[in-house]
């Protein structure tokens, strides 16, 4: 009988030997994905919020060329084809204000010498991020000249 014992005893120290060693190392594996993650997902994040700032910006150069254009609708949307590397369309939400009302202390509303504001919207979106640019101009009814007051990034 005290062989039998003997044996059992040997084995119970191994047992929880190699459950904490495993342990340990399963608690390696999923901190390196984690962190792995993070990494990668820090990286693209700031390459999408870069790309919905770029849409964005194309989407408020669009609407400025309809305004000089004459030709423009109150609110459109913009999609942006994807290229080869960075395959997923990206999207702008753009909106045109005439005059707005906010804006008549500042700027006046339409008058003679330079016709009439206009405030650009638009808003880019790329998977997960947006951006969002906002600029005034006024257009000359004549000549269709602009001039710009400011191009700015405004929070979303």
């Amino acid at each position: 009988m005290k062989k039998i014992n003997q044996k059992n005893r040997k084995g119970v120290a191994t047992l929880p030997t190699v459950i904490m060693i495993g342990g340990i190392i399963i608690e390696l594996a999923i901190a390196g994905v984690v962190v792995g993650y993070a990494f990668t997902e820090s990286g693209s994040g700031m390459r999408l919020s870069a790309e919905a700032l770029f849409t964005a910006r194309a989407g408020a150069d669009d609407a400025i060329y309809k305004v000089i254009r004459g030709g423009y609708q109150s609110s459109y949307n913009l999609i942006v084809s994807g290229t080869p590397e960075t395959p997923s369309e990206r999207k702008a939400e753009i909106t045109i204000e005439k005059d707005p009302v906010d804006l008549e202390g500042r700027f006046g509303t339409c008058n003679v010498i330079w016709g009439c504001y206009f405030r650009v919207r638009s808003l880019g979106s790329a998977a997960s991020r947006r951006r969002k640019i906002e600029s005034v101009l006024s257009v000359d009814p004549a000549t269709r000249e602009i001039r710009t007051s400011y191009i700015k990034e405004i929070p979303v």
